[in-house]
């Protein structure tokens, strides 16, 4: 039984992949990186040519034929917003592009962005019809796929590499972990959690993934921030959020469930831990530290 890592770039983020198999190791994690690469120009927001970006701009035009893959995100994201009774909504769109954020991080963080912008809430999920093979989009509605679409990503290839004869594989997107099975040399895989208000994001603990419990996500209003703002909309104000937690892990039974639960947490504080529990969620937040003088 082999392991084998890889890594590369991908949605914005660092991408780990590790893999054990018996005979394929190699293959299944420089599958596992292709194919990531491939979800990435289906959803991204910010490439024009994306199949995502081609939805976004026939909203009001009826249902539009879509891949499964396509297909996948946008029932994902409709799941999560129920999920969340409201809290994760993708069509926060309008919020980001208002707040500066049209483009890829990198490109954004070095720009020069106004320090004043007028909010715009969610246009609603409701304006998102699913169905077999098609979306339909109402008018002015446009969607971000933000974390779901990380989240989602390694539910898709954990679950298809885990088909092709892995014997475990693990897929980091951005530090936000989804697994399946178990490695060989240990009952769980385990993931570092780390402290985003120490400038060393110092490793606070660590998490056991096995059994039911395969994903971690981990989302931060200290990370992603430019010009006094960050990325974690209130899809009801359109604007950041501002609760007394500033980091949510949470540790779901899949990438996407996981990523909604940590938005949750943001949006909602301290109050969100006994909800993330009562739906078989376990929560990690780290509350903002005072500043002394």
């Amino acid at each position: 039984m082999r392991r084998v890592g890889v890594r590369g770039r991908a949605m914005g983020s660092d991408v780990h992949v590790i893999t054990w198999s018996s005979s394929s190791a190699d293959r299944l994690a420089d599958l596992a990186l292709r194919r990531i690469a491939l979800l990435e120009q289906c959803w991204s927001r910010f490439r024009p040519d994306s199949e995502l970006s081609l939805l976004n701009a026939r909203a009001g035009h009826g249902p539009v034929p879509v891949s499964e893959d396509l297909e996948r995100l946008v029932s994902a994201m409709v799941a999560a917003h129920a999920w969340s009774e409201g809290d994760v909504d993708a069509t926060v769109h309008g919020a980001m592009v208002a707040m500066g954020y049209g483009a890829d991080f990198s490109t954004i963080a070095s720009s020069a962005v106004p320090s004043s912008w007028d909010p715009v809430p969610s246009a609603g999920m409701s304006g998102v019809v699913v169905t077999a093979g098609s979306v339909a989009l109402a008018t002015g509605v446009a969607m971000d796929p933000g974390a779901i679409g990380k989240g989602l990503a390694g539910d898709i290839v954990t679950s298809e590499i885990d088909a092709a004869g892995a014997a475990a594989v693990l897929v980091s997107i951005g530090g936000d972990v989804v697994t399946r099975g178990t490695p060989p040399d240990a009952e769980a895989w385990q993931v570092s959690l780390r402290d985003d208000r120490t400038p060393t994001r110092d490793e606070i603990g660590v998490i056991s993934l096995a059994g039911a419990q395969r994903a971690v996500a981990t989302s931060s209003t200290l990370r992603r921030r430019w010009a006094g703002r960050h990325h974690v909309v209130d899809p009801r104000t359109g604007s950041p959020v501002a609760t007394d937690i500033v980091q949510a892990s949470v540790v779901a039974d899949c990438g996407w469930r996981a990523e909604a639960g940590a938005t949750v947490a943001l949006v909602r504080g301290s109050a969100s831990a006994g909800w993330l529990e009562e739906r078989g969620c376990t929560a990690y937040l780290l509350a903002e530290v005072p500043v002394h003088a």
